[in-house]
C-alpha cells in the first residue's frame, strides 16, 4: 500500500467531502464573512446619523446654522427641541447622538460683537457614531464662524487679506497617507476579513488533528502517512493552507478591485505574508492540540487566544500605547505580522528589504510544532479518547 503524504492528502479530501463542518469552516464562514464586511460598511463611514437641535434664538441666522447642519454628509437633524432638558432625554434614550443648543440673542449678541457661544453635546457610549458626529457638527460651526467674522470684519472697511489673515494665521495643509477618504471600511474591513479567515484556519487545523484522536483514528492517518507524523500533518493540513488561501485572494479582489481598497505595493509579496501568516496560524494550532491533546480543552483555549489576537494586534489600540508589560505578549499573535506587513506593503508600498522582519517573525512560528511533536505522536498511538 503506498505510504507519503500523497495519500493524506487523498484521505483528507475524503474527509472534508463527507463531513458538512469541514465545508463550513473552510468555505461558508469565510465567504459570509466576506460578503458581510463588504456590504455593511459600503459607505465607508456612517451617515445620517441623528441629532437635536435647540433654537432659542429663532433668528435668521441660527436657522442658517440648522439648515447646514442638516444638510452635513454624517448628522440629520431628527428633533427640534425647545430645551436643553428635553434634548438630554433624548440623548440618554439613545434617540440622538448629539444635540447643538443656540442661546437666546444668538443673532443680536453677534451682530454687536459680544462673541456668543453656541455649545453642542455628544455621547461617547456609542464612539465611533459620537466621534463622527462631533467632528461633523465643529467642522461647520467653525467654518461658519469664520465666515461670519470675516463678513463683519470686510463690513467695518478692513482689507480682505489682513481679514483672513487676523481669521486663520495660521494655514493647515494635512495629508491623510493610505486613508485618504477617511474610510472607515478601509480601517476595519482591510484587517478583519482576513484576520478571521486565520482563525478558521487556526480552528480547523484544531479539530482535524482533534477528531482523529477524539475517535481513535489517529493511527490510521499515521499508518497512511507511513509512520511520519511529519508527513501526516504535512498532508492534512496542504488542502486546508490551499483553500485558505483562495478564499484570501477573493477577499483582496473584493477589497481592492470591487470596494477600491488603496494599494500601494507588491500585491505578491502582500500575498506571500499572507500565506505565511496561514501557516504560521496552522502551526499554533498544531502547537496547542499537541499540549492539550483533549478536543474541547483545546479548541476552547484555540478560540481564545485566537479572538484576543484582534486586540493585542495594534490596530485597534496602538502597540506603541500598551502597557510595556502587555507588549511583548502583541509578538505571540501572527496577526501582528500580518497588520505589519499591510501597513508596510499596501498602504506605505515599502520593499521586501524594507519590511522582511514580519517574514522572519511568522516564519519562527513554524518552529513551534517541532516543540511538541513527540507528545502529539505520543498522543496518536496512546490515548483513548472514547473517555471524553
Amino acid at each position: 500500500m503506498e505510504n507519503g503524504i500523497i495519500p493524506v492528502i487523498k484521505r483528507e479530501l475524503k474527509l472534508m467531502v463527507s463531513r458538512p463542518i469541514y465545508i463550513m469552516m473552510t468555505i461558508i464562514i469565510p465567504l459570509i464573512i466576506i460578503l458581510f464586511f463588504s456590504t455593511f460598511l459600503n459607505n465607508g463611514m456612517p451617515s445620517d446619523l441623528p441629532i437635536g437641535i435647540v433654537d432659542l434664538d429663532n433668528s435668521s441666522t441660527s436657522r442658517l446654522i440648522t439648515r447646514n447642519l442638516d444638510a452635513g454628509q454624517v448628522c440629520e437633524i431628527e428633533y427640534k427641541l425647545s430645551s436643553f432638558e428635553q434634548a438630554q432625554d433624548q440623548m440618554q434614550r439613545e434617540n440622538i447622538y448629539a444635540f447643538v443648543l443656540i442661546p437666546r440673542n444668538f443673532q443680536a449678541d453677534l451682530l454687536s460683537g459680544k462673541n456668543p457661544q453656541i455649545v453642542f453635546y455628544t455621547e461617547y457610549a456609542h464612539y465611533l457614531a459620537g466621534s463622527a458626529a462631533m467632528k461633523e457638527i465643529n467642522t461647520i460651526l467653525v467654518t461658519m464662524s469664520s465666515g461670519v467674522n470675516l463678513k463683519i470684519r470686510l463690513a467695518k472697511a478692513e482689507d480682505k487679506a489682513k481679514a483672513m489673515a487676523n481669521i486663520q494665521p495660521i494655514k493647515i495643509d494635512s495629508h491623510l497617507i493610505g486613508n485618504p477618504l477617511m474610510n472607515y471600511s478601509y480601517y476595519l474591513s482591510s484587517i478583519i476579513m482576513p484576520g478571521i479567515i486565520f482563525l478558521m484556519s487556526l480552528i480547523c487545523s484544531i479539530y482535524a488533528i482533534g477528531t482523529e484522536l477524539k475517535f481513535q483514528t489517529s493511527p490510521n492517518w499515521l499508518h497512511a502517512s507511513g509512520g511520519s507524523l511529519s508527513k501526516a500533518l504535512l498532508g492534512k493540513l496542504l488542502p486546508y493552507t490551499l483553500i485558505y488561501s483562495i478564499m484570501l485572494v477573493f477577499s483582496y479582489v473584493i477589497m481592492e478591485r470591487v470596494l477600491g481598497f488603496p494599494t500601494k505595493g507588491n500585491i505578491l509579496l502582500m500575498f506571500g505574508g499572507s500565506v505565511m501568516t496561514i501557516i504560521a496560524y496552522q502551526a499554533a494550532g498544531i502547537f496547542i492540540i499537541g499540549v492539550l491533546p483533549m478536543l474541547r480543552d483545546a479548541l476552547s483555549v484555540g478560540a481564545f487566544y485566537g479572538v484576543l489576537g484582534f486586540t493585542l494586534t495594534g490596530f485597534t489600540y496602538p502597540n506603541f500605547a500598551m502597557l510595556p508589560a502587555v507588549k511583548p505578549f502583541t509578538l505571540l499573535y501572527p496577526l501582528t505580522q500580518y497588520y505589519t506587513l499591510y501597513a508596510n506593503i499596501q498602504i506605505n508600498g515599502l520593499s521586501l528589504n524594507e519590511s522582511y522582519m514580519p517574514y522572519l517573525a511568522l516564519l519562527a512560528f513554524v518552529i513551534l510544532p517541532l516543540t511538541i511533536i513527540k507528545r502529539l505522536k505520543s498522543a496518536c498511538i496512546n490515548l483513548d479518547f472514547k473517555r471524553e
